[in-house]
Parts: structure tokens; C-alpha cells; sequence
């Protein structure tokens, strides 16, 4: 008896819960969690009750989001000359049958898109970028350590048909920095007069080996202020 009324419970929570939410009590926030898993992306509610899955060919680059005409919007694994955590470079829209409507893909030897994107009001989205620099690059910028740098890149993407894309505005980290270090080279400057600007041979959380020197994690966009977030694990920062 012990043991039919064991696996009657049993059958009763396994029907309820299909995918693994432990705790719902009246502190959880009343919505849907959306996550990938190797190459299926899961949509449920907080009973943990699998609403709808979508299937691609890529393993997840961390992000997906489901747009304002139920497409999903995730991005995929792509390898390449990178490799680190957060690694994305395949950007794809999926219809709610999982075919694929639109793919693209930013990875080559000198960019590799990673971690977030971020879908506009406009229809298009914002990618974070790695974008990488070879020593004497570094050097010649005032850059004191040794190694290539990986420094970063958004763009905003307009996506087109046949699985092409316009690359309509971009901002490089490249473009906005400052070191103290060598004042015949490059960029040279008071860091703590230009708060705009990054300094070159700050490492914060990361190795002075470490191609990954930023290590942005997060993209977002604030319309109302026309005004992009980035966050950087390795600076401990959130740039605007």
C-alpha cells in the first residue's frame, strides 16, 4: 500500500512538473523563464510545466528572447580563432515550428560576436563583440603587457533576407582609450582627468595574459534615453 500511494505522488508531480522549478511561493515574480539547453531552447511557467520548445542546430551562445511576433530570437555556438566563456558568433530567428527564418553569422579571425544581444524598437538588435588586436597593435596603443588583447565591439544589425545583414552603426572600445605608461605611444594621457575613456593596462579581475580583457557579459538599451549598458565582469563595471 506504502508503495502505490509512493508512486501515485510520484506520477502526480512528474505530470506537473516537466522540466525542474522546486519553489514557487508568492515572492516569484508571475511570468515565464525562458533558457537554452544544449540545442533546445525551453519556455515554462513557475510550476516548471514546459510551455513550448524550440529545436536548432547550434548549441546556445547564452542568449535568446522571444520577440513581440513570437519568433525566438537565440544565439548559437560558432567555433573559431576565440575561445572563451561566453562564446556566441550565430545569430538565428526561429518561427514557433523551429524553422529557422533568419541566420547569420559575426565570427572570423578578427571578431567573434559573445555572451548578449539586445532586440531594438526598430526591428533590428545589438551584438557585443570580441574584437581582437595583435601585440605590436597593443604596444603601439600603450599597452604594457605582453600578448594579443581582445578588445570590444557592438553593433547594430539589420537584419535581411537570404540570411544577410546590414551593419547600420558600430562603436569599438578601441576607439576610446587611455594609459599612462609610454608617452611616445599612443593614446597617452592623466587616466583620472578622462573617466570617458578606458585605460589600456587595467586588468581588474582578469590575468595580464588573458586575451579577454574586458569580458563584457550583459547588453542593454534604454529607449527612452537612447542610451546603451554594457557590463564588464572583469572591471567590475557598467559602462553607458
Amino acid at each position: 500500500m506504502l508503495v502505490f500511494i509512493f508512486l501515485f505522488f510520484a506520477i502526480q508531480i512528474q505530470a506537473q512538473q516537466t522540466v525542474g522549478i522546486f519553489l514557487n511561493d508568492s515572492k516569484a515574480f508571475n511570468g515565464y523563464t525562458l533558457f537554452g539547453n544544449n540545442e533546445i531552447t525551453y519556455l515554462i511557467d513557475n510550476c516548471g510545466f514546459k510551455v513550448h520548445t524550440w529545436e536548432s542546430e547550434y548549441k546556445p551562445g547564452l542568449t535568446s528572447y522571444i520577440l513581440e511576433n513570437g519568433n525566438l530570437l537565440r544565439t548559437g555556438r560558432e567555433s573559431g580563432s576565440f575561445s572563451a566563456g561566453g562564446l556566441g558568433g550565430r545569430i538565428e530567428i526561429l518561427d514557433w515550428e523551429s524553422n529557422v527564418i533568419w541566420s547569420y553569422k559575426y565570427a572570423n579571425n578578427t571578431v567573434h560576436a559573445h555572451h548578449d544581444i539586445e532586440p531594438l524598437p526598430n526591428g533590428n538588435f545589438l551584438v557585443l563583440a570580441w574584437e581582437k588586436h595583435s601585440q605590436s597593435d597593443a604596444k603601439s596603443n600603450g599597452r604594457m603587457f605582453n600578448g594579443e588583447v581582445w578588445s570590444e565591439r557592438i553593433i547594430e544589425i539589420e537584419p535581411t533576407g537570404n540570411n544577410q545583414a546590414n551593419i547600420v552603426w558600430e562603436w569599438r572600445l578601441w576607439d576610446h582609450l587611455i594609459q599612462d605608461f609610454d608617452a611616445s605611444k599612443a593614446n597617452f594621457g592623466v587616466i583620472a582627468d578622462h573617466p570617458e575613456l578606458v585605460d589600456l593596462n587595467y586588468i581588474g579581475e582578469g590575468e595580464d595574459t588573458d586575451g579577454d580583457w574586458i569580458h563584457a557579459n550583459s547588453i542593454a538599451f534604454n529607449s527612452d534615453l537612447d542610451q546603451i549598458a554594457i557590463s564588464s565582469r572583469n572591471f567590475s563595471e557598467i559602462w553607458i
